[in-house]
């Protein structure tokens, strides 16, 4: 009897402990993803300063023209000062064709990057071979580690030099460590160049060879680091493998970060797995001993027996209550956590977009700055010669394109700002104009005509304005996307109309519509069916999920005489 109720114990254990191994995997795997969202939002947001810059015609003077003006030089590095307390990166620099430092961000620190050469570093090669850098390594100057992005600057088809942002990404490693979480990013050299643990930093997985170590030395990418080899191990339990790195063991779960060379490890502790084995233990051990012991006796005192089982199934019953207790609070707690990430990744999405949006959004407010430079100049002209008409229309000019400019950065201000879900009466016509208005510069740089046809009385759901803005600049987006390179007419056409108890848009392009393949996938996360690395395939996931928070339906088809055609639907609100 002891022999089989020990090999019962023992496959008991076995099963729970790989069971739960299994559970810390699927939750690792969720965890991945989500760092690699955070990882991949917080350097996108930031990829359009150097080609922004890069755009910027006193750069360009100080690269051609004033190379050696001092004066000039701190112009433009005042400039990207002003710029950067504002996009809130490390540092902003500008490079000539040799890779001196001509203008920078911190051009009145201590670490200034002004007079020094960084030719050694890829991301400036990159830049001035016509490509777009991107390059992680620690600071030279500084000794702050980050993460640089460069673009190209040109002059009549020619590169002059190289616009370049670096990112301080210590930030991000604070926040893995004050979660508790053990995370850690490596090269392709094996390298962990960020983690939630610092002791961790700069060593190695496996053994460099010598020529990765020159490689290393020469474009002084970690500084001074020996790269150390990691202590690990690896062993086996219940079924799974388990890493041991500086005698703790954890499962570790490892996926590529998308369009790079990186890999991300998340190492979740062991602890669980041992711990409901040693209590299925535990429980077994002590069943056993309760069974012999009603051996002992159950002749004698039957009617004891008897009693002291319905007592012990009372008390586990009130231990399962209790635990189901304690399962209902953990699942409270994980729904709030994924509500938090979910307006996480809405909020990322709405930076992506602006991210994409930079450079139209910027020509457009080019044009009435523009326009004001020259009124100014006209109402000096006009003062002196006493001409108060022209200079009184001059003036009106002026006010009416500060009214434009900030008409377009409030626009941008509403839609950028981080919102939670709050449910309340929400006018979708008013949602699909405002998300026109703030695309309209895209629409206007890509040749797309927008026609909108709303119904005449008010369309109201049950709804939060702001997301539901996302949702059609998403949409429009993805139109812009789809239209991209087509010759002929360019229409985006927005159709709303209610229906019964319901609210129906129709939001449809004359793109290139969607392959069968793609319709299946379309608003799974990640999943993007561009070529060019601009896109983290978030967009139609985001509208989905917010479509389904407002109790609504999306749908998407290709238009009979080509191009794509999303369908929503929204419960109508009936005002009382």
């Amino acid at each position: 009897m002891f022999s089989s109720s020990g090999l019962a114990i023992g496959l008991a254990s076995y099963w729970l402990g790989a069971s739960t191994a299994l559970e810390l995997r699927e939750t690792s795997i969720e965890r991945l993803s989500l760092y690699q969202s955070n990882l991949l939002g917080e350097l996108d947001k930031y990829r359009y300063l150097p080609f922004v810059l890069s755009g910027n015609e006193d750069v360009k003077d100080l690269l051609t023209t004033f190379p050696n003006d001092t004066f000039f030089a701190n112009k433009v590095s005042r400039y990207l000062a002003e710029t950067n307390n504002k996009a809130e990166a490390n540092v902003l620099y500008i490079m000539d064709k040799q890779g001196n430092t001509l203008a920078s961000s911190n051009w009145q620190d201590d670490t200034t990057f002004v007079g020094h050469n960084y030719s050694f570093r890829p991301y400036f090669q990159d830049a001035i071979e016509g490509r777009e850098g991107r390059f992680f390594a620690i600071g030279t100057i500084s000794g702050i580690p980050g993460f640089f992005m460069s673009h190209p600057v040109y002059e009549n088809n020619s590169i002059i030099g190289a616009t370049v942002v670096k990112v301080n990404l210590t930030p991000l490693q604070q926040q893995w460590n004050d979660g508790g979480e053990n995370v850690l990013i490596t090269d392709d050299n094996g390298i962990i160049f960020l983690a939630s643990k610092k002791e961790w930093l700069y060593k190695s997985l496996r053994k460099i060879s010598d020529t990765q170590l020159q490689k290393l030395k020469r474009i002084k990418q970690y500084g001074d680091s020996t790269f150390e080899i990691l202590s690990t191990d690896e062993t086996g339990i219940a079924g799974d493998i388990a890493t041991e790195v500086d005698g703790e063991k954890y499962l570790e779960t490892i996926q590529s970060v998308e369009n790079t060379n990186w890999k991300i490890h998340y190492l979740v502790s062991i602890g669980p797995v041992t711990e409901n084995q040693r209590t299925i233990v535990a429980i077994g051990i002590g069943v056993m001993i309760t069974l012999l012991v009603l051996a002992l006796f159950i002749r004698e005192r039957r009617q004891k027996v008897i009693s002291a089982r319905r007592a012990l199934e009372a008390e586990k019953m009130e231990d399962m209550n209790r635990q189901l207790e304690i399962e209902i609070e953990e699942r409270r707690r994980t729904e709030k956590e994924l509500r938090a990430a979910q307006d996480g990744l809405v909020q990322a999405g709405k930076l992506a977009a602006l991210g994409q949006m930079s450079a139209a959004i910027a020509y457009e407010i080019n044009q009435p700055i523009a326009a004001i430079q020259n009124n100014v100049s006209n109402c000096g002209s006009f003062l002196r010669e006493d001409k108060d008409w022209d200079l009184d229309q001059s003036l009106t000019e002026i006010s009416s394109l500060t009214e434009k400019m900030g008409m377009i950065t409030g626009q941008l201000k509403n839609f950028a700002r981080k919102s939670s879900l709050k449910i309340r009466p929400t006018d979708v016509g008013k949602a699909i104009n405002k998300a026109s208005h703030l695309v309209q510069p895209v629409f206007k740089a890509h040749g797309i005509d927008v026609l909108i046809n709303t119904a005449a009385e008010k369309m109201l759901i049950a709804g939060d304005e702001t997301r539901l803005e996302q949702v059609f600049v998403n949409l429009y987006r993805n139109a812009i996307d789809a239209m991209d390179g087509i010759k002929g007419s360019k229409v985006v056409h927005v159709e709303a109309s209610i229906i019964g108890d319901r609210v129906n848009v129709v939001v449809s392009d004359t793109g290139t519509g969607f392959e069968d393949h793609v319709l299946s996938k379309l608003y799974d996360p990640f999943f993007t069916t561009k070529s060019n690395n601009e896109s983290l395939g978030l967009g139609l996931s985001i509208t989905y999920g917010i479509i389904k928070d407002l109790k609504g339906e999306i749908q998407a088809s290709n238009n009979s005489d080509g191009g794509a055609c999303f369908v929503l639907s929204f419960p109508r609100y009936i005002e009382k």
